[in-house]
Formats: C-alpha cells, sequence, structure tokens
C-alpha cells in the first residue's frame, strides 16, 4: 500500500508537470505580464482554413499571409516535438493581442488540437531508464521490489495510451523590430518552478529520448532508496 499510495502520489505531480511543460496554457502569472494596449483591430477577424489548420486572424499588422506562414510553422513544430509518440490532428489557431512591447511587435496566438497518446507505456523512454536501473539490481527481493515500481508507472501511463483529448497551448510571436519581418521567435510557456512560467523558445521545448531515460534512472532509484527506508 506505500508502494502504490507514494506512486500515485508521484504520478500526479509528474505528470501534472509534463503536462505544464509539453502545454503550458493556462500558466501566464504575474513574472510574465501582458501590455493591455493592445493595436488589434476589433472589427477585423478573419477566418479561414490553412494547411488543414482553421485559423483566426485578429491582428492588425499580421496578414493572412503571414499568419498561414506562423501556422504551418507552428503545426510543423508540434509534429517534431511530439508526432513521433503521439497523434495530433484537427489544428485550430487563432492569432490576437497584437502589440508593441519594448521595441518589438508581439502577437499571442492561442493553438488548440486534438492529441492521443500512441506510445505503450513500456516505449517511453522514461520507462526504458527505469528498466535499465532495474537490471543493475542484485537479489530477488530487491529486483522483486523494482519490478513493482516500474508496474505502478505502466498502470498509470496505460490510462493516456489511445486516449484522444482536447490540448490547449498558448505561444507568442515576437518580432525583434516593431514591423513584421523575417526575424522573429516561436515562444512558449515553460514550467519554471511554483511561482509560475517563464517564456522558452518553442523549437527547443521538448525534452530528448535521452533526457527523459535519464529522467526514469533517477526517479527510479529514489524510490527504491524510498521504499528500502521504509522497510527498516
Amino acid at each position: 500500500m506505500k508502494v502504490q499510495y507514494s506512486l500515485c502520489k508521484y504520478i500526479i505531480v509528474f505528470l501534472c508537470c509534463v503536462n505544464i511543460c509539453t502545454g503550458c496554457s493556462g500558466n501566464k502569472t504575474e513574472v510574465i505580464k501582458k501590455n493591455p494596449e493592445t493595436t488589434d483591430v476589433l472589427e477585423k477577424r478573419t477566418k479561414f482554413n490553412s494547411d488543414g489548420i482553421s485559423i483566426i486572424n485578429k491582428s492588425n499588422s499580421l496578414s493572412d499571409e503571414d499568419v498561414k506562414k506562423f501556422s504551418k510553422e507552428i503545426k510543423d513544430l508540434f509534429y517534431k516535438n511530439w508526432g513521433n509518440s503521439n497523434k495530433i490532428e484537427n489544428f485550430k489557431m487563432k492569432f490576437y493581442n497584437e502589440r508593441e512591447e519594448d521595441g518589438k511587435l508581439k502577437a499571442d496566438v492561442h493553438v488548440r488540437c486534438n492529441w492521443t497518446n500512441t506510445q505503450k507505456p513500456e516505449e517511453r523512454p522514461f520507462i526504458i531508464g527505469m528498466k535499465q536501473e532495474l537490471e543493475k539490481l542484485k537479489g530477488k527481493k530487491l529486483k522483486k521490489l523494482g519490478k513493482k515500481i516500474i508496474h505502478g508507472f505502466n498502470l498509470e501511463y496505460s490510462g493516456f495510451y489511445m486516449v484522444t483529448e482536447e490540448y490547449n497551448e498558448d505561444l507568442e510571436i515576437h518580432f525583434n523590430t516593431n514591423q513584421v519581418s523575417d526575424n522573429y521567435e516561436i515562444l512558449c510557456y515553460k514550467y519554471k518552478d511554483e511561482s509560475g512560467s517563464e517564456l522558452c523558445p518553442f523549437d527547443k521545448y521538448q525534452e530528448s529520448d535521452e533526457d527523459m531515460v535519464a529522467k526514469g534512472r533517477k526517479v527510479f532509484n529514489q524510490y527504491l532508496q524510498n521504499e528500502l527506508q521504509y522497510k527498516e
């Protein structure tokens, strides 16, 4: 019971952090403030489809051709970051809250899509890292305890396998001048700590498989040590 309870408790915290780090919408805090003086044109609201994406453009400076280009780039980044282990479809994007801030032109982008996890629990790099540590253990009792820890994580992850959910992401586009140009960044909100989030480049957003394997090894050893201390 102690193992199951601690696993469930950790999983909830861990998955919340993962969701924040792979979907940081709703985590804009006082650390990152918006300029309330926007240049959106209230009567402008063009809606159209491009590259399979439903797009709404409410910004003043961004033309429909601009947002078509940015929408495709954002969609491609989703596939690059998560397409190997997820089915991502039915994209909808809204460009709005255009403003001048710190000598830059900025605009918000709200992304919505359907997200289906297609990676079996045992295929996750996080679980693979745990199994690597399990192989190092000596003795039947220790191996049994290690297998129980991994089994708990597999059970939790199995609840997400082949489940489709609506996913939301808030991004920002920053232009390095007060005009639309090719010199821009697409940024996302990434979990920082309990105080809130911070902006980071969206193309460097996802943790690599190697990072997740290392995290799995670390978490496995932490759990193992906790359970061994409990048994003493």
